[in-house]
């Protein structure tokens, strides 16, 4: 009763939840109370602190809970403790930007490559799983190379990330090959996630493109030598069938690109916001015309909204 006159009821409740999940086997994940330090012999001198000597992961969140996360196995994937020396690797005192992956991993875990300084990243073809968020949060990793072995991949992969290019290597048949459909559902998220107000129009996005030229709501999925321009948001995961047959049929193909391919793209999307940003990185990078259609249409509300922020360079 204590605890919940001083935490709240909520509180007591989601913790409870929590143990439930470890104890039913989540061992992965486990939220802990900083006033109840988590270690094996549960000794309070040791504490937290012991934990940062170990292979664990840690940091901290709001609202007083700091987060576990548990090692993997060396010999079947690759977590942040085990991906380190890719963080600042250097060679005769420079950073190497470009990485190839060389160690017998099967498994590529969460949050793999947060704040690492490859630009480059290849993944060989013994991985056969790509764990959600695996690049996510990377600010500086720019392309990657998925190995010809990848079966299954979770949600949410790029993440709050600046990916720009993905280089997906495993043959494509005439149907569609379930982990490249796995791989495009982790690479792209529902519009629904988005965090932002449909009555407050800002365009950040779209803003910061027109400055840097550095896309921001799309990515170029690449294969064989072709590629092909995508968003990271679409409406809903319904209209991820049309978007994994056209992908596919565009990248099996032995034609290029055109503009129908952009079109189908344009009407995966709602929301606004998303929906200019990415229609000025088709029209810019890949020179679609339907996204130069859409963009002349709502031209007016576009110049007002960058208008009223005084951005004259992005007007």
């Amino acid at each position: 009763m204590q605890y919940i006159a001083k935490y709240g009821m909520l509180t007591l409740t989601a913790e409870l939840g929590l143990i439930d999940r470890y104890r039913a086997g989540r061992k992965d994940l486990l939220f802990l109370s900083p006033k109840i330090p988590h270690t094996k012999d549960k000794s309070k001198k040791k504490g937290v602190k012991e934990m940062i000597k170990t292979a664990n992961e840690e940091w901290e969140i709001p609202s007083r809970q700091k987060v576990v996360r548990g090692s993997y196995s060396v010999n079947a994937s690759a977590c942040v403790s085990m991906l380190n020396k890719y963080y600042d690797i250097r060679k005769d005192g420079k950073i190497v930007d470009t990485v190839i992956l060389k160690e017998p991993y099967t498994v590529i875990g969460s949050h793999a490559f947060t704040n690492c300084h490859v630009k480059e990243l290849t993944i060989p073809d013994a991985v056969t799983q790509l764990n959600c968020f695996a690049f996510a949060d990377s600010k500086t990793l720019k392309k990657i190379t998925l190995g010809k072995g990848i079966e299954k991949c979770g949600e949410d992969l790029i993440l709050m990330s600046d990916i720009k290019e993905v280089v997906w290597t495993r043959p494509i048949g005439v149907s569609v090959d379930s982990g490249f459909c796995s791989m495009l559902y982790g690479m792209i998220r529902e519009e629904s996630l988005l965090v932002c107000s449909p009555y407050l129009i800002s365009l950040k996005r779209a803003q910061l493109f027109l400055k840097t030229g550095e896309p921001q709501k799309t990515f170029l999925l690449t294969y064989n030598g072709k590629s092909v321009r995508l968003p990271k948001y679409i409406n809903n995961y319904i209209n991820m069938f049309t978007v994994v047959d056209m992908v596919h049929n565009v990248l099996a193909s032995q034609t290029a690109c055109n503009g129908l391919t952009y079109r189908l793209i344009l009407d995966a999307m709602s929301d606004f916001q998303n929906k200019v940003s990415v229609a000025l990185e088709l029209y810019i990078l890949e020179g679609s015309l339907d996204a130069k259609k859409y963009l002349q249409k709502e031209s007016a509300k576009i110049s007002e909204t960058i208008a009223k922020r005084g951005d004259d360079d992005a007007l």
